[in-house]
């Protein structure tokens, strides 16, 4: 997405009670890449703009930002900032964000993130107390990408464990109470879904792309303590979507930061019921991994 200008301004962020803006302006045109077309737009207000990876192929979704759109949304649970020793501190001085909250009666789950940039580690337990890891657990490298996962029950390995590398399933072990039973490797993996069957369907939003950028549009709120850092970036969420077309389990595979993680997750999980995918005559649940593209772009005179 291409801004351009026919008038300089002294560049420089100015905040409002309500957005971010760049400069003094009043009119931009947009040159907005959807697909292989180009779309020129003309704007008559100063916003930010934002836009959105949609499924397989990359399309554009430019939204202009109102105050209706730019909201705080509650937080679950509680949050702590932390300086670099994993102390109590105030905003100025922290340099880590906790967010811990309960998910059900027997676990709880704390997230862990650099201040204002992508999350460390992900992990649940069986109570408040952290005494036991018990669910899944994520970790992250220091851009942000999930580095591995890790099932706990009552603080023992159990189950698929996985490493991971530029967002793809690498290396999976399977453990019974902390004892590694297996590991497959990325060329066993490959063997086991190298069969392709002749009718098989991808699960979708209900109406397709239309009807997910049409989504997306009414849903997506850009955070606002995002807006204030200038904060931008490439959200992936992995899920599955069972037979019955339900959402399940919803992580990140590549974080940003902590509010645009929250947003991108919230809209998976309120996105509703999705048409399964179809492989063989029957329909299966399949695992999907969804962008979200949250960007800020500059604004200029005509």
């Amino acid at each position: 997405m291409d801004v351009e200008t026919s008038a300089k301004r002294p560049k420089g962020f100015y905040v409002d009670e309500t957005a971010v803006v760049w400069g003094d302006v009043s009119l931009i045109r947009l040159t907005i890449l959807i697909g292989s077309y180009l779309i020129p737009t003309n704007i008559g207000k100063p916003q930010w703009i934002y836009y959105f990876g949609l499924m397989k192929k990359l399309y554009v979704l430019s939204i202009l930002l109102s105050c209706a759109l730019i909201t705080n949304s509650q937080v679950n649970g509680s949050l702590h900032t932390l300086d670099a020793d994993g102390n109590p501190t105030d905003a100025k001085s922290a340099k880590f964000l906790a967010h811990k909250y309960q998910i059900n009666d027997t676990c709880w789950q704390y997230d862990l993130y650099n201040y204002m940039g992508p999350m460390i580690k992900s992990e649940r337990f069986w109570d408040e107390g952290d005494s036991q890891m018990n669910g899944t657990s994520y970790y992250y490298n220091e851009k942000g990408l999930i580095d591995s996962l890790v099932n706990f029950r009552r603080g023992k390995k159990n189950g698929e464990s996985w490493s991971f590398g530029a967002e793809k399933y690498r290396v999976k072990y399977l453990y019974q109470n902390d004892t590694l039973i297996s590991v497959l490797t990325p060329d066993s993996l490959k063997k086991d879904s190298s069969i392709v069957y002749g009718d098989e369907r991808q699960s979708e939003f209900p109406g397709g792309l239309q009807a997910w950028y049409d989504f997306l549009n009414k849903n997506v709120q850009y955070p606002k303590r995002a807006q204030k850092a200038i904060v931008q970036g490439k959200v992936v969420i992995h899920f599955m979507v069972n037979e019955n077309g339900d959402v399940i389990d919803p992580y990140l595979s590549r974080s940003v930061e902590y509010s645009i993680d929250e947003e991108a997750l919230r809209i998976i999980r309120i996105s509703g019921k999705w048409e399964p995918a179809f492989q063989n005559g029957h329909i299966v649940k399949s695992y999907k991994s969804q962008p979200l593209y949250f960007r800020l772009v500059q604004t200029g005179k005509m």
